[in-house]
């Protein structure tokens, strides 16, 4: 009679054995496969992202700290400086200093920068101001009330 239960015992665990692996075995299966790729295609996106990023942040502060760049001084933002990007491109001139605010005239329109976006060089007194904001964002600051250009 023992025997018997051993063997049937035995029997079930048998039986039940490819049941399992086949449930464990196809789920494991679709995650792989469904996710494997993906996962791969996500690290590589953002592995290339990341890089592009890091040479973008690693030149943008190459060329500030090669410049030996300081934040202007108020005296340094008057009437009638020049301001240039990073690149040396012009932004425009400055036309006067409002509160916290340097407004620079470029093609007619007036547009705000901040004053402590604005840069002079270290080794320099009269030189061009320089800021890190974009052209975009420069007119993306349009200065007046609400908004609107004035010309």
């Amino acid at each position: 009679m023992r025997k018997a239960l051993t063997l049937i015992a035995a029997g079930a665990a048998i039986l039940a054995t490819p049941a399992i692996a086949q449930v464990g075995g196809s789920v494991d299966a679709t995650v792989g496969a469904g996710a494997g790729p993906l996962a791969g295609t996500v690290g590589d996106v953002t592995g290339q992202v990341g890089n592009t990023v890091d040479r973008v942040d690693g030149a943008v502060n190459g060329t500030i700290d090669s410049a030996k760049l300081v934040v202007a001084t108020r005296e340094q933002v008057r009437a009638g400086a020049q301001v240039t990007d990073t690149a040396g491109n012009s932004v425009g001139t400055v036309q006067s200093v409002d509160g916290d605010n340097a407004v620079i005239v470029d093609g007619g329109k007036l547009y705000n920068i901040p004053l402590a976006a604005l840069y002079s060089k270290a080794d320099s007194v009269t030189g061009p101001l320089v800021t890190k904001l974009s052209k975009t964002e420069i007119r993306a600051r349009v200065h007046g009330s609400g908004g609107a250009e004035t010309h």
